[in-house]
């Protein structure tokens, strides 16, 4: 009995050592590290940024421009021609764009028709879709598509995001499960490694019989596998679990060997399932923002319906001295019109019929999306119910097989029981506790699902 309390005052000092040696890494300063460093977090910030990027592009149609444009062509000492035209055009937000220029033309071979004074021709005028691109034209439809890119963009963002830190969360408590299942190997390797040095000792003295110690060196190679296999597999654990730590400057980190995780404390959460909030969820606006941009295609296919008829109108003044606006007079002008109309129109109507049905394919994605993730977070919920459940009966059976092999060992202790029976109920108890740990940890990444899920993470 005093051999017995010797060697389990060992263990646990054993035990007590390794953990005064170590160092935590809890899982907030975890969280803290990924999404402050991790590099494809800064991936992910720029497709925001392209969406902005897109949106920029597309205000450059609104952008007034201007334009030159001269020629000059002499031989021979004769002034065939010479002719230039400088305009400024500010595009409105409908299809009409007001203009403004000069223009100077002269020489031998100039036309009659494009000869203005020496003095040159100043204009000012207006170009105005009658039909086809009035009330909606490309302009609008690229910044409406632009703008709607953005919003796609920053749900895009955010869902990379989510599943980078789904992922990272994820392998932090599955380093923290192979960490106690660990220090679980290690308690049923040291149990094994005193229980075989006190049956050679109780054999050297003659109170067991040596088949004893075969019994116990079994268990302790049995344990000493066990063991080996654990600390690889927390190893193994660890470097996974780098993969996601960086520091400034996109440098790695390593995890020290003395760095343990936090040691987990689960606690159920209570959510509240946003059965009227899911549009808000990233992948349903991700979804949604598709299918306006489906009816923007639609809209601007229907314009395409529509005849083409343009019209311009500018107002001619001859400069003397400089400008003077007040020398534009309606009598001189120039005027033109444009017009083009496709017979059968079949290939407007086709694109119309196109932009219609992936439009209700979008819609119908859309749908079928928010009915999956409605059922996906019900039956997440009753996931995490039936684990709390579990989890609170484990720690039940975990006491229970507790109280049993102590019960052995005193049976053992009075010549009642056998070392293969204290053996059986001690690989009992040590695999409820591992179940737990598997329980817990199960817990713990259904939350992180559930965060997942609800863009909470």
């Amino acid at each position: 009995m005093k051999r017995l309390i010797f060697f389990l005052g060992i263990f646990w000092f054993s035990l007590w050592s390794l953990q005064a040696q170590t160092e935590v890494f809890d899982f907030e300063t975890f969280k803290m590290t990924v999404s402050k460093f991790h590099p494809m977090i800064q991936k992910a910030n720029n497709l925001a940024l392209a969406g902005n990027g897109e949106l920029l592009k597309a205000q450059g149609g609104f952008d007034p421009t201007l334009s030159s444009n001269v020629n000059q062509k002499t031989f021979n000492g004769k002034d065939y021609y010479f002719t230039s035209n400088s305009s400024l055009k500010i595009p409105l937000w409908f299809g009409t764009n007001l203009k403004a220029g000069y223009e100077d033309n002269r020489g031998q071979y100039v036309g009659e028709d494009l000869k203005t004074p020496s003095s040159g021709l100043w204009y000012a005028g207006v170009e105005i879709p009658l039909l086809q691109g009035f009330l909606y034209n490309e302009r609008q439809f690229q910044l409406q598509q632009a703008q709607n890119l953005q919003l796609m963009s920053v749900a895009e963002r955010q869902l990379a995001v989510n599943d980078l830190l789904l992922d990272a969360y994820s392998t932090y408590w599955t380093w923290t499960e192979s960490y106690k299942k660990l220090m679980i190997a290690n308690e049923g390797f040291l149990l094994a490694e005193e229980r075989y040095k006190a049956a050679k000792e109780q054999v050297s003295v003659g109170e067991n019989p040596p088949i004893d110690t075969v019994e116990a060196l079994i268990l302790l190679e049995n344990r000493t596998v066990e063991n080996k296999t654990a600390q690889t597999q927390f190893q193994n654990a660890t470097l996974l679990l780098q993969t996601f730590l960086w520091a400034q400057d996109n440098q790695l980190v390593s995890i020290p060997p003395n760095v343990i995780p936090q040691l987990v404390n689960t606690i159920p959460e209570v959510y509240n399932i946003p059965v009227n909030e899911i549009d808000s969820l990233p992948s349903i606006q991700l979804a949604a923002y598709k299918v306006d941009q489906m009816a923007l295609d639609v809209k601007w296919k229907k314009e395409q319906l529509k005849p083409s008829l343009n019209a311009n109108y500018n107002l001619l003044n001859q400069p003397i001295g400089g400008l003077d606006v007040n020398q534009f007079s309606m009598q001189n002008y120039k005027f033109g019109v444009t017009a083009y109309v496709p017979l059968f129109l079949r290939k407007e109507r086709g694109g119309v019929k196109l932009a219609k049905l992936k439009m209700e394919n979008a819609g119908l994605d859309l749908l079928a999306k928010k009915r999956e993730y409605d059922l996906k977070i019900k039956k997440l919920a009753n996931e995490i119910d039936l684990q709390t459940v579990n989890i609170v009966t484990q720690k039940r059976i975990v006491e229970h097989t507790r109280t049993l092999r102590k019960a052995e060992l005193e049976k053992f202790q009075a010549g009642e029981s056998s070392l293969f029976m204290i053996n059986s109920r001690e690989q009992t108890y040590l695999s409820s506790e591992n179940k737990l740990v598997e329980l817990e940890i199960k817990l713990e990444v259904s939350n992180l699902k559930m965060k997942w899920l609800l863009n909470n993470l």
